[in-house]
């Protein structure tokens, strides 16, 4: 019998973008995800950091610049559901710290609301531009097992056969 994988866990840095990318997080995190940390525009200059669960890789912080939470992931994945709403500035700037850093950044679309309008047109163009992977699914049920995936697995202690 093969244990869960323990040696090793990914730090996962989620940026969702805009609003329904926003509650689509929370709806991750309600659904059990754990161990990720979101980094989301705060009122604030700078952005707002906080764990999904109750074991973020980070605690909980205001005001933070883009340059000093991407340097400490192993990877950043880009959040996008409604395309419309998707900021292709904070794509570049995310994408442009994470290149910088050595940071693998992916994106994970799901559902790809208004993606045939010009405003989803134009957000395609700035994720496709921005990272190193694009994954598209069609449903949050799929979404929160692929992050855990990113991760590196399973956090069980033990497994059943």
């Amino acid at each position: 019998m093969n244990s869960p994988r323990r040696s090793y866990e990914a730090r996962v840095l989620l940026v969702p973008l805009g609003p329904d990318a926003a509650r689509l997080a929370g709806e991750m995190a309600d659904g059990g995800l754990d161990g990720v940390v979101t980094l989301t525009p705060g009122s604030q200059d700078g952005y707002d950091v906080r764990p999904v669960g109750g074991h973020g890789w980070l605690s909980t912080a205001s005001g933070r610049a883009v340059d000093d939470v991407v340097p400490e992931a192993d990877m950043v994945v880009l959040l996008a559901s409604d395309l419309a709403e998707v900021p292709a500035a904070t794509c570049l700037e995310v994408s442009r710290s994470a290149q910088d850093s050595g940071v693998l950044i992916a994106a994970l679309v799901v559902g790809s609301r208004h993606w045939d309008t010009t405003e989803g047109n134009s957000a395609m163009v700035a994720l496709r531009e921005s990272v190193d992977m694009l994954v598209v699914v069609r449903s949050l049920r799929l979404a929160a097992p692929f992050l855990d995936v990113l991760r590196g697995g399973a956090r069980r202690d033990s497994v059943s056969v």
